[in-house]
């Protein structure tokens, strides 16, 4: 974990001092909001077998896109994913990245960062063995339409456990979201 945030300062340092010449351009903060579907995929890990469980849902959220040159900027988020965690059980979270965004020109662009993720709620009896915390990475790509609309798809990989019941017997939780963005 020490390593992940060594990386992202190391990267926000160059970003800065290769982007000096940003102070003499005319780069601006932009807000927007964004929407898209949500596919869950839920590794679970027993004694005696593996198994994926996939179901989806939606999600919706916000962003603040903070350029520090003219191609690099910095891109928190806050989106509220909902779904089925099972056929019966409804899952509802919190998606928390902080995003480094590469603008690739020919309109599109990467991004990578970590990302948080909050349990709000879930329908299961045993709910209060789950983790409410859950850490990992996100990458991927965007391309825009317009300059206030694009399309993007991102996986999600968590590092760790959704729910650690004992040794051999543990449920890891990744997903993968494709939306539409729309800058204010």
């Amino acid at each position: 974990m020490r390593n992940y945030i060594y990386l992202i300062i190391s990267l926000f340092v160059f970003s800065n001092v290769f982007s000096q010449d940003s102070f003499e351009t005319n780069l601006k903060t932009t807000y927007g909001i964004k929407a898209g579907l949500n596919a869950l995929a839920v590794k679970v890990v027993n004694e005696n077998q593996d198994n994926v469980q996939r179901e989806s849902g939606v999600y919706v959220g916000a962003f603040v896109n903070i350029p520090t040159s003219e191609s690099f900027s910095i891109q928190p988020e806050i989106n509220y994913a909902s779904g089925k965690y099972t056929f019966n059980d409804n899952i509802n979270l919190l998606h928390i990245p902080v995003l480094l965004k590469l603008d690739a020109g020919n309109s599109l662009s990467a991004f990578i960062g970590p990302e948080a993720v909050l349990l709000l709620s879930l329908d299961d009896p045993e709910k209060n063995k789950f983790n409410k915390f859950m850490f990992g990475f996100t990458f991927g790509l965007a391309y825009n339409f317009t300059d206030s609309f694009s399309i993007e798809i991102r996986p999600y990989y968590s590092l760790t456990r959704f729910l650690d019941d004992g040794p051999g017997i543990y449920r890891k939780y990744n997903t993968l979201q494709v939306g539409l963005a729309y800058k204010l």
